[in-house]
């Protein structure tokens, strides 16, 4: 697809990139992202994709009382984040109101299936985590390391850890960076390397 003028002008700043370019922006204007999650760190995720070109579709959990304040109104809680996210997002760029799914950033625990990038948030009670996989990273490394993980973080953190884990998804849309791994994310604000548990076929190629 061919950027319009509004487009150039609305995403000049990614576009100015070098790892981005036009070429990149429209990757993620044709890509998409299904979002699985209640919390803050779900609702952000859906905020910076959108905001950067990236369709969203979410799913019908319920939002929780935590992610009132950013994005969602106290009227908003107990409803599905697909309606609440389908009302907002048009305001943040309306080139992603049209859902597409084309990936996956959930909130843990959740279910694994369809194309990648995957991005799994989730936690270990004192830190975030953001477990990653682009389309030839290990599946079974992948569900090996986010089984180990619990919840993702609220609060300051969790809306943090949804703005890396955005970020993480488009670059492996991107084509850039590693084709798996994982960070922790730690208050205020540092990211660390997460070590994987591999699978055994993985433990046995090193």
């Amino acid at each position: 697809m061919a950027l319009r003028e509004e487009q150039i002008l609305r995403y000049s700043r990614q576009i100015l990139l070098k790892d981005v370019g036009g070429r990149g922006q429209e990757a993620l204007l044709e890509g998409g992202a299904k979002i699985e999650g209640d919390g803050p760190a779900a609702l952000t995720a859906a905020a910076y994709l959108a905001a950067g070109g990236t369709p969203v579709v979410a799913s019908d959990e319920a939002v929780c009382p935590a992610s009132a304040g950013f994005l969602v109104t106290p009227e908003d809680i107990g409803r599905p984040v697909s309606e609440v996210l389908a009302r907002v997002l048009p305001d943040v760029n309306a080139d992603a109101a049209t859902p597409r799914e084309g990936g996956r950033l959930a909130e843990l625990p959740s279910a694994w299936n369809g194309e990648a990038p995957w991005v799994a948030l989730g936690g270990d009670g004192t830190r975030g985590a953001v477990v990653f996989r682009g389309p030839q990273g290990c599946v079974w490394c992948f569900g090996e390391t986010v089984r180990n993980l619990g919840t993702p973080p609220m609060g300051v953190l969790g809306v943090a850890l949804g703005a890396l884990g955005a970020l993480v998804f488009q670059r492996l849309r991107l084509g850039m960076g590693p084709e798996l791994g994982g960070r922790w994310l730690v208050a205020p604000g540092q990211v660390l390397e997460m070590d994987l548990h591999l699978c055994a076929k993985c433990r046995g190629a090193r």
